[in-house]
């Protein structure tokens, strides 16, 4: 009886030739990020910016940026506002984490005083401070895995907005605005 049991155990015994996983194996596949926050320096505005984007689809992002004029501050400081998605291309592993080149598209916003609430992509708003309009732009992510499915992020982003009511505003603006900002943060 001994010798079926012992047989039976052997052959359930990992081979020497099956892979062992350890602690610093790295996943084969980027982390899958549903949600992050990032903050850091933009052209666009004298404050840091704050990131929120949530992915319910793995390769597509919602992401909203912005000063949070309005709700964390009441000062009405010039900024623009970015709404976009972003789809991420591709995903390459390198000593720093996962690298991720993405395209954004969306809209933002142009203020150079007191928010109202709303966005007008007709005009230059009720107090004539404010305008919407589409932006493109691209971006570079790096995801770097620290544990339990959490992730730190950093990303450079690169946009341009046309915004057509811009020289209608009570300090006539460019119509065409380009930001940078670089961003850093964690998610999940």
């Amino acid at each position: 009886m001994t010798l079926p049991i012992a047989l039976a155990l052997l052959a359930a015994a990992p081979g020497s030739s099956e892979p062992v996983a350890t602690a610093r194996s790295a996943p084969a596949r980027p982390a899958r990020n549903y949600v992050n926050f990032r903050l850091g320096p933009s052209s666009a505005s004298s404050r840091p910016e704050l990131c929120l984007e949530v992915s319910p689809i793995e390769l597509v992002g919602a992401e909203a940026c912005g000063t949070g004029s309005g709700f964390l501050h009441h000062e009405p400081d010039p900024e623009i506002a970015h709404f976009r998605a972003k789809v991420t291309l591709a995903s390459w592993k390198t000593e720093i984490g996962w690298v991720q080149p993405r395209v954004g598209f969306g809209f933002a916003e142009l203020q150079i005083g007191e928010d109202a609430p709303g966005f007008f992509f007709g005009s230059a708003g009720p107090t004539g401070v404010e305008t919407a309009g589409p932006e493109l732009g691209a971006s570079i992510r790096t995801l770097l895995p620290v544990w339990g499915g959490f992730e730190l992020l950093g990303e450079l982003n690169l946009a341009a907005a046309y915004f057509p009511h811009a020289q209608e505003l009570v300090q006539p603006q460019s119509t065409l605005q380009p930001t940078v900002s670089f961003t850093l943060g964690f998610g999940f």
